[in-house]
């Protein structure tokens, strides 16, 4: 019975530390009544003397050393129940319940909580300060799908710890600091049967380590190793884990990939190796892949195996930031969409090469017929981004059979010439962007680009173009030629300078930027049948703007730019735009505006930075119904005489914009705040100059009554002086 009991001692010693509140509470009761049983304790038996009775039983030290610790034992379990009830009610954190989701998140916690509902299928304990996790309490909630450690202070895995969950099928472990942890070269996290997300991100792993910290998880789909300190991928690194699907490996140090590191994961789909050091991919044969992430790493080559099995899936390769010199041999690839080569040391031959050299952009001699084959394999792709490179000339064979391609990015290269000229081009063509660059010659054929809607030629020196490059382009909508030296024609059947560029007639264009341009005439009739809803011509120093330059776009304009041009006079009747909605005047010296009598749709103002003094309320009345944002800086307002201004300051139906800065002056006076200015100050200052008018005209009376005073004395003295000599 001794035993018994200090067995139940010793498992109650031992649960302490480990069981929650609840367990102890239910064993103590139990372990109470074996130590509060009768019985018998043995410790020599009883001896009977001569006479035949029985003699009184020796008690040895330990039974009386035992009973006395059974009385401070049995008061230990008698108190132990309310100090557990204490700490269960100090076990409850503020975590926040819904449904079966226990929000953790945040709270500072230096443990897992064990007064959690313990049918609770998701648990968040990210960004606290736990340091181990231990199976008791993690281990009574076992209906636990998804569980969140991200963002903690772990060092300690208790080996076999997320084994008493059956359910897990999501776990996190992200930034935390694994690599210190001693079980993970002991058992690392143990099989993880139905575990299909595992999030490792973060926890500086190394190479060696990561092969024992993954053991069995034959339901993982989606796995995360990103930011750790990997350098090399080995054929045993993804054992155990055939159903893998996704694998994230961005931001390691990876410099070497072993031949087959991936064959055990005959599934893997989606391939993440973004900022690495690796420096050459040769014999590339993955081909379930579908989507692989290259980017950010030293990658001077692609190459791909020469004879695979089967059909290669990749649909999505990110190769930009490397240092490619060639465009790669993508061959092999028919199914792929969308390929990003940008930021690169790219530049390709005026010609395809003689002899059958892959790597220098094209994959065979043109006299080979497998060339045309090679260059049909991408009839597939929607989307080439060559940004970024060194490419001076885009031969036309290269687009040939790029047939399907939507968007083409081209910007920031060497080009001086661009040409499609052949019919039916890039038909399925949406986005061109050939900006920065050093474009001299744009040529265009009349039915090439069918579908392109977006021209972006901006910080080019295009001049002299034909005059009706762009008129051939039946879907374009945005226009972007700022920064070029691009002059515009007059309306149909006005002869214009040579070489300037026809704007009429193109009835798709919507967007026109022809910011800084060098643009000194703007001609009547310059977007007849155009219908424009944006116009910038900013940033054209002297700029005449022709009465009729904007006639056609009354119906249609809802944004227009004129700033920096230096304009005195405008001479666009802006009332008439019934559409305008955003008009931008500002930097130049303007100190008259159109007036608006009726109601328009007009609601940002731009008018910084001219000479205006005075907005009257019969040339603005008509902008108070639409009117919401009016930018006035810089201009020499006067504190009186804008009464429709401080009314929109006062009631707030206009947001002026600084208000806090926007200054006036009374008359020579020194400037003061528009926002400060009272009715009352502007009447006294008229009283004082009614004052000063009066004062002026009396002393003008005054003076011009002495003055022929002071004549007809001096006459009636000379009069009398000759009659006095006489």
């Amino acid at each position: 019975m001794v035993a018994i009991r200090l067995l139940g001692a010793g498992v109650l010693l031992w649960l302490m530390p480990w069981a929650s509140s609840e367990t102890l509470i239910h064993f103590i009761p139990a372990l109470a009544v074996v130590w509060s049983s009768p019985g018998q304790v043995r410790t020599g038996g009883s001896r009977v003397g001569c006479s035949g009775k029985e003699s009184v039983p020796q008690v040895s030290p330990f039974l009386l050393t035992y009973r006395a610790m059974s009385h401070w034992i049995l008061l230990l379990l008698a108190l132990l129940p309310v100090g557990l009830a204490t700490s269960q009610r100090r076990d409850k954190v503020p975590c926040k319940m819904v449904d079966k989701n226990a929000w953790c998140q945040g709270l500072g916690l230096l443990q897992v909580p064990s007064g959690l509902p313990l049918d609770i299928e998701v648990l968040n304990l990210s960004g606290n300060q736990l340091r181990s996790i231990l199976p008791s309490p993690l281990g009574f909630y076992t209906a636990l799908r998804h569980l969140d450690l991200s963002a903690n202070e772990i060092s300690f895995l208790q080996p076999g710890v997320f084994q008493a969950l059956p359910h897990l099928e999501h776990l996190s472990l992200a930034h935390n600091h694994l690599a210190a942890s001693p079980a993970m070269s002991a058992g690392g996290l143990g099989p993880l049967p139905h575990v299909t997300s595992l999030d490792l991100s973060g926890n500086s792993l190394y190479s060696g380590l990561v092969e024992r910290l993954l053991g069995q998880a034959p339901a993982l789909r989606t796995l995360s190793l990103a930011q750790n300190s990997l350098t090399r991928l080995s054929r045993h690194t993804f054992m155990g884990m055939p159903a893998l699907e996704r694998l994230d490996l961005h931001s390691n140090v990876l410099m070497d990939i072993e031949d087959g590191a991936f064959e055990a994961l005959p599934r893997l789909a989606h391939l993440n190796l973004s900022r690495n050091s690796l420096t050459c991919i040769s014999n590339f044969s993955l081909q379930q892949l579908q989507v692989l992430d290259l980017s950010c790493n030293s990658i001077e080559a692609f190459q791909m195996a020469p004879e695979p099995r089967t059909e290669y899936q990749l649909a999505w390769l990110d190769l930009r930031e490397n240092n490619l010199l060639h465009f790669p041999d993508l061959a092999a690839l028919p199914r792929l969409v969308y390929l990003n080569v940008s930021n690169n040391l790219i530049r390709l031959p005026v010609e395809p090469p003689q002899g059958n050299r892959g790597t220098q952009g094209w994959s065979a001699s043109p006299s080979n017929p497998s060339w045309n084959t090679s260059t049909h394999a991408l009839s597939q792709l929607l989307n080439l981004d060559l940004s970024y490179n060194e490419i001076e000339l885009v031969p036309s064979d290269f687009l040939a059979h790029l047939t399907s391609l939507h968007f083409l990015n081209l910007s920031r290269n060497c080009l001086r010439t661009f040409e499609a000229r052949h019919a039916g081009s890039l038909p399925c063509l949406v986005r061109l962007d050939l900006s920065w660059n050093m474009l001299e010659a744009l040529e265009l054929g009349s039915r090439t680009l069918g579908s392109l809607r977006t021209l972006l030629l901006q910080d080019n020196a295009l001049q002299d173009l034909p005059s009706y490059t762009f008129a051939s382009l039946a879907s374009l909508q945005r226009l972007d030629l700022q920064g070029n030296r691009v002059n515009p024609c007059g309306g149909p059947g006005k002869p214009g300078p040579s070489g300037c560029v026809s704007f009429s007639g193109i009835s798709s264009l919507r967007t026109l930027n022809l910011v800084d341009n060098e643009i000194r005439v703007l001609r009547a009739g310059a977007f007849l049948h155009t219908p424009l809803t944006e116009l910038d011509l900013s940033a054209n120093p002297g700029l005449d703007v022709a009465m009729g330059a904007l006639a056609g776009l009354e119906a249609s304009l809802e944004v227009l730019a004129l700033q920096g041009n230096g304009l005195a006079v405008l001479q666009v009747d802006l009332p008439c735009f019934s559409c305008l909605k955003r008009l931008n005047l500002a930097e130049n010296r303007l100190s008259h505006l159109p007036a608006w009598t009726q109601a328009v749709s007009l609601e940002v103002l731009d008018l910084r930075n001219n000479s205006f003094s005075l907005l009257p309320g019969s040339a603005m009345g008509g902008l108070e119904t639409s009117l919401r944002r009016l930018y006035l800086q810089g201009n020499p307002l006067s504190c009186c005489g804008n009464g429709w201004l401080a009314a929109q300051l006062h009631q707030g139906r206009v947001d002026v914009d600084a208000t806090r800065d926007l200054i006036c002056r009374f008359g020579s006076q020194e400037e003061v705040s528009l926002s400060h200015v009272r009715p009352e100050d502007c009447e006294k200052g008229g009283l004082k100059n009614v004052n000063l008018i009066i004062i002026l005209t009396f002393t003008v009376l005054a003076a011009i009554l002495l003055t022929t005073l002071a004549t007809c004395c001096c006459v009636r003295r000379q009069r009398f002086n000759q009659q006095y000599k006489a």
